[in-house]
């Protein structure tokens, strides 16, 4: 059908439209469902066919030479009943038509199977995590999140971003991601408003978020009153005691071995990935359920947080649920303290109550937990040893580092140290 026939039909399909309100009562019971699903579908061949025709006016240079300052400009001034974005999502999904590297997403543009809001989210995240994928990865990766907008919407695409450069990204580059993540968090200080309470605001990264829930999960659980009538604080309230309660046992313990646990930490990783420190481990068992933890980071954790690592062979089996008696035990820690007084990295004075027990040869490569293998590191100290993969040996009662970035793994190499116990499914060291 030719298209001056075809659009004298669009102009008769809006002429009908108009009043609808006034004959709808005469639809039969039954069929307004049909109607409803009729109009939707009518809606996406609409929004499809103002993407193809933008991206035909803006081929052939109409919207240059118009008086629009931009192309959203140039549709809100042709679509005078264009929401608020709307135009936007349609200029931005009409760029993607143009694009070679999106064709397959430009397809589904054009079927319909895919709204043009959506599609722009597709081509935005696409193009976030692109750099960050390996090549043969980029048509895999770009078919995935097509058909996730299609099923799921752009909600499902952006938690997409995580996973996909966990699984498909360039070696590092995961690491890397959450390392500079991790130089982002933030707490600000407390500012008095006119109640008298007082406002902070935090940011944190994966790890930290993770740490915090498992932390104020269990102490911001419903907690029914003597009586037996049940909990009516909010949630809000709840989280916030409980964040409180965890920070006043802190400061108790801070001049003795804390006598609460760390928080436990229920992380799913595959064997393979643990070994090699490739990957990612997914936190499960929390309100951070999904959230995904570099490699480098989990094998922090397993030196000091109480870390329940749920270990999968290749094929999802579970392998082993592993053990959190592997961390160093309150007399060792004492021992530790006693030994190295501060944080043991170079130039630290940070004081040995603030620091985790770190192992010097790591717990996931087989790593005892005795004095010998132990050492106290600062937070930000005890990161930058894992990211840099640096060794640590203890020599007349000092813990000396080798501060040359992958020491660890060149130590391993030469088989220097404590002999590995054997990484297997069948004998999981802990």
């Amino acid at each position: 059908m030719p298209a001056g026939e075809r659009l004298a039909l669009v102009d008769a399909a809006t002429a009908a439209l108009k009043d609808l309100s006034e004959v709808i009562h005469q639809v039969p019971n039954g069929q307004l469902g049909e109607v409803v699903g009729s109009f939707g579908q009518l809606c996406a061949l609409v929004e499809a066919g103002m993407v193809i025709a933008t991206a035909e006016a803006e081929q052939r240079g109409e919207v240059e030479a118009s008086q629009a300052k931009s192309t959203t400009a140039w549709v809100a001034d042709c679509d005078w009943f264009a929401q608020p974005g709307v135009a936007s999502a349609i200029a931005k999904a009409a760029g993607i038509l143009a694009r070679p590297d999106m064709a397959p997403l430009a397809d589904s543009i054009r079927s319909t199977d895919i709204a043009p809001q959506v599609a722009v989210t597709v081509a935005a995240e696409f193009d976030k995590i692109g750099p960050a994928l390996t090549d043969e990865a980029h048509p895999v990766i770009l078919d995935l999140m097509i058909k996730a907008g299609e099923e799921h919407g752009a909600s499902t695409v952006r938690q997409m971003h995580d996973l996909l450069i966990e699984r498909y990204g360039k070696p590092g580059v995961f690491q890397d991601q959450q390392d500079r993540l991790h130089r982002s968090v933030e707490l600000s200080t407390g500012r008095r408003g006119t109640s008298g309470l007082y406002h902070y605001d935090l940011t944190v990264d994966p790890e930290g978020r993770a740490n915090l829930e498992a932390a104020i999960g269990p102490l911001s659980a419903p907690t029914p009153q003597p009586d037996g009538q049940p909990d009516t604080r909010p949630v809000g309230r709840r989280r916030g005691e409980a964040l409180i309660e965890v920070c006043r046992r802190s400061a108790a313990a801070a001049d003795g071995v804390p006598a609460q646990p760390k928080a436990t930490l229920h992380v799913t990783m595959s064997f393979d990935d643990l070994a090699a420190a490739l990957g990612g481990g997914e936190v499960f068992g929390s309100l951070a359920t999904g959230t995904l933890l570099a490699p480098h980071t989990v094998r922090k954790l397993a030196c000091d947080a109480k870390i329940i690592p749920q270990v999968l062979g290749g094929g999802g089996e579970v392998l082993d649920q592993g053990r959190a008696q592997r961390l160093f035990t309150p007399w060792q820690i004492r021992a530790l303290w006693a030994r190295d007084k501060k944080c043991t990295f170079d130039g630290c004075d940070a004081p040995v109550h603030w620091t985790d027990a770190h192992h010097l040869r790591h717990w996931a490569d087989g790593g005892l937990t005795d004095i010998d293998n132990g050492a106290s590191l600062c937070g930000p100290h005890h990161t930058i040893v894992h990211r840099d993969q640096l060794a640590g040996t203890v020599v007349d009662g000092h813990v000396i580092w080798d501060r040359r970035p992958g020491s660890y793994q060149q130590q391993l190499a030469r088989g220097t140290g404590r002999q590995p116990m054997v990484l297997t499914p069948a004998g999981y060291p802990s």
